[in-house]
């Protein structure tokens, strides 16, 4: 049977929660309004996405009772709609409803669709999720969003400028309220009384007018400039900073061009507070007046204009669901299309080894193509409104044509007056007009504060700033106490009760399987992920309580996937130090073993480098980055496989030397001589860390299999 199903489509942020948007539209149709942030932060859904058996608990958490079930194509008409269908085999979508020939889908990833049966066989994997409230269901309609006010009240020194835009906007009002007098006086006194003194009165009069207008919409126009500018540089420096306090899985999750996406929704919000926030005032301010001037002209003329105006707001309010709609496709569409561009320059050398570039070329393609296909509906929308729009503008122009004739041949208003009622309707409808449209942009803004919301409502990283202060150097002493770590709700522990303590000084390897958990170990130790339960700490101390920047600035950590960005060799080392030493940034080289292949370089330590490090081996940048992470002085340092990329004999050498700095080293490892150069090493493997000595290396078979060349 087929349930009424309301319109919010809940697009998904991050790639892998799909089915979190699908439990956030079907909890929507039945009265519960929950955001993605809110669902996020109560059902923590890994990298790897929900399973059916995840999304079965967090139903009945939210008070449905789920019933999955094995449907053909011809049973989904049987189904409690809306139901949540399993896609594509990696996907949920919602089914809103499905007849004989097609059904309507809600794609958290794309949006509404309306496909043939056909289609939706090719997708459709026959199992689905009923979703019915229980008793339990409770109704929500309240959710949290971010709205204008939160954007302004971040902003400081703007008032003036607004209230400078609204003086001289007022003015230019006043001056537009005045000027169609001058219609009215050349028509009926000048030609009239054929009065050439008063002609040249009023043109100079007029004229006058007419330049101090121009200037004072010039300088109304650079004052806006500059606030504009202004409010630029803090909405979005005030967003960056949130966004880089954010925890790293919060990046890990999205895709670079939907990151993109919703920073550039900042734009419409800066649009308004500039420019149409005064104008929405003014305009409301002066709308009464001149209807009062125009019901005085002609009271049948007014209620003409003031129809014309009521079914325009009408036709826009009908409209507006499936504008919103398309516009919602289009940023989401063209933020896909943005990451699938990126994503292809950065992979331009593994695509061009890989001989794919026709498929990627195929892929952007197709994107775009989706993309271009909303934008046609959209425009073919828009189209089919204006135009009959414009049918009803012309008709209503007739109307106001014939009925101010007959008020001019009745008696009823001169020539003259018909003329200035004329311009005054243009400046009623004009005012109105954009007070309509300043409604509905201000729904729309609406929608990019929905997407700046999944940023601005993203809790920061816990701990970054601590309440202890980091008043004296670190040590180098590390313990875990009880560490139990998952990436979701409903997935398997990765970690599971690891507990072990490094002294300040000691070199530590870690070795295991791969997948075993080493490189989630590291990003533990250093505060990237937060433990599920259980602490680090460091020389004592809570990590979280020392403040996470206060001890990262005392860490150098070389990760497998660590950057380079564009800058000279000696910006990079220096991690862009504002004050950079170039003294230490050589030292640091000399200690990487890195420095005389710095000094082959065309400019030396002046050398440009792109973002991907692109001149330089993999293991010329793998060692750049063992010294950016060696500048900071640390007291401790973390490799994940940082020296993988190099040949045994350089290898040796790099860890011998840093052997010599008498630092707190952490390694995860598989080659021999990070492991000889070890004083302890630890077996990560199912979960639990294990300290590998001679006496229980025969019984550990993975260590002994992992270590026997060693």
């Amino acid at each position: 049977m087929q349930h009424p199903f309301g319109k919010t489509l809940v697009l998904q942020s991050e790639a892998a929660e799909c089915g979190l948007a699908c439990l956030a539209m079907v909890a929507a149709a039945h009265g519960r309004r929950e955001t993605l942030p809110e669902l996020r932060r109560r059902f923590p859904i890994s990298l790897g996405g929900s399973s059916l058996k995840s999304l079965v608990s967090i139903a009945d958490a939210l008070g449905f009772t789920a019933r999955p079930v094995r449907c053909e194509l011809d049973e989904l008409a049987l189904l409690e709609t809306p139901t949540v269908l399993h896609w594509s085999l990696d996907h949920f979508v919602v089914l809103r409803r499905v007849d004989k020939r097609h059904a309507w889908i809600a794609d958290p990833a794309r949006g509404e669709r309306k496909l043939p049966l056909d289609e939706v066989s090719k997708h459709f994997t026959g199992v689905a999720l009923e979703l019915t409230p229980s008793p339990d269901f409770e109704k929500k309609s309240r959710v949290d969003k971010v709205r204008l006010g939160d954007l302004w009240s971040r902003l400081s020194g703007f008032k003036p400028f607004l209230l400078q835009v609204f003086l001289l906007t007022l003015l230019l009002q006043g001056i537009g309220l005045i000027s169609p007098l001058a219609s009215q006086l050349v028509i009926d006194d000048v030609i009239g009384r054929a009065d050439r003194d008063l002609l040249v009165a009023i043109v100079v009069g007029f004229g006058a007018l007419a330049l101090v207008s121009t200037a004072v919409e010039t300088l109304r126009g650079f004052i806006q400039l500059h606030a504009g500018q202004r409010l630029s540089i803090q909405l979005s420096g005030n967003l960056l900073k949130h966004l880089l306090r954010l925890p790293t899985d919060f990046f890990e999750r999205r895709h670079v061009g939907d990151v993109l996406s919703r920073f550039g929704s900042l734009g419409p919000a800066q649009s308004f507070l500039t420019g149409g926030l005064v104008g929405v005032v003014l305009d409301a301010v002066m709308v009464l007046p001149v209807a009062i001037v125009m019901v005085l002209y002609s009271p049948i003329l007014a209620g003409l204009v003031l129809i014309n105006l009521v079914v325009i707001f009408l036709v826009r309010m009908a409209a507006f669901p499936t504008v919103r709609r398309f516009a919602d496709e289009q940023l989401n569409l063209s933020a896909r299309t943005d990451s699938v561009f990126l994503e292809t320059v950065r992979a331009a050398r593994a695509i061009k080894i890989g001989g794919r570039e026709a498929e990627r070329h195929g892929l952007w393609q197709n994107a775009v193509a989706e993309q271009q296909n909303v934008a046609f509906r959209q425009g073919a929308f828009g189209l089919w409104g204006g135009s009959g729009l414009g049918i009803w503008q012309t008709l209503h122009g007739l109307a106001m044509l014939y009925f101010g004739a007959l008020q001019v041949l009745d008696g009823h208003m001169t020539l003259g007056m018909f003329f200035a009622f004329q311009s005054y309707a243009g400046q009623f409808s004009s005012r109105v007009s954009s007070l309509i449209g300043a409604f509905f942009t201000f729904r729309m803004l609406g929608l990019h504060l929905e997407r700046l919301s999944d940023i601005v409502h993203a809790e920061a990283e816990r701990g970054l700033d601590g309440p202890a202060q980091l008043s004296k150097p670190l040590l180098g002493g590390l313990e875990v106490r009880g560490l139990r770590f998952r990436y979701g709700q409903y997935d398997p522990w990765v970690l599971d009760g690891a507990a072990f303590s490094i002294r300040p000084g000691e070199a530590v390897a870690f070795v295991g399987p791969s997948g075993g958990g080493k490189s989630t170990l590291l990003r533990l130790l250093i505060g990237i992920y937060e433990p599920t339960e259980g602490d680090v700490l460091i020389d004592g101390h809570p990590m979280r309580a020392l403040g996470l920047r206060a001890v990262r600035d005392r860490l150098g950590v070389v990760m497998q996937d660590d950057q380079l960005l564009s800058g000279t060799i000696a910006d990079n080392v220096g991690f862009f130090d504002a004050h950079i030493d170039m003294d230490k940034v050589e030292r640091v080289c000399r200690l990487a073993h890195v420095h005389d292949d710095v000094m082959r370089t065309p400019m030396g330590y002046h050398s440009l480098i792109g973002d991907m490090g692109s001149i330089l081996s993999g293991g010329q940048k793998q060692r750049l980055l063992l010294a950016r992470a060696l500048y900071k002085d640390p007291a401790i340092l973390f490799m994940d496989e940082g020296t993988a990329n190099l040949d045994p004999e350089l290898e040796r050498q790099v860890m011998a030397t840093l052997a010599d700095l008498k630092i707190t080293r952490i390694m995860v490892a598989h080659r021999e001589a990070a492991i000889l150069g070890a004083d302890r090493v630890f077996l990560v493997d199912k979960g639990a860390i294990t300290e590998i000595t001679d006496a229980n290396r025969a019984r550990v078979p993975v260590a002994a299999s992992l270590m026997a060349d060693q």
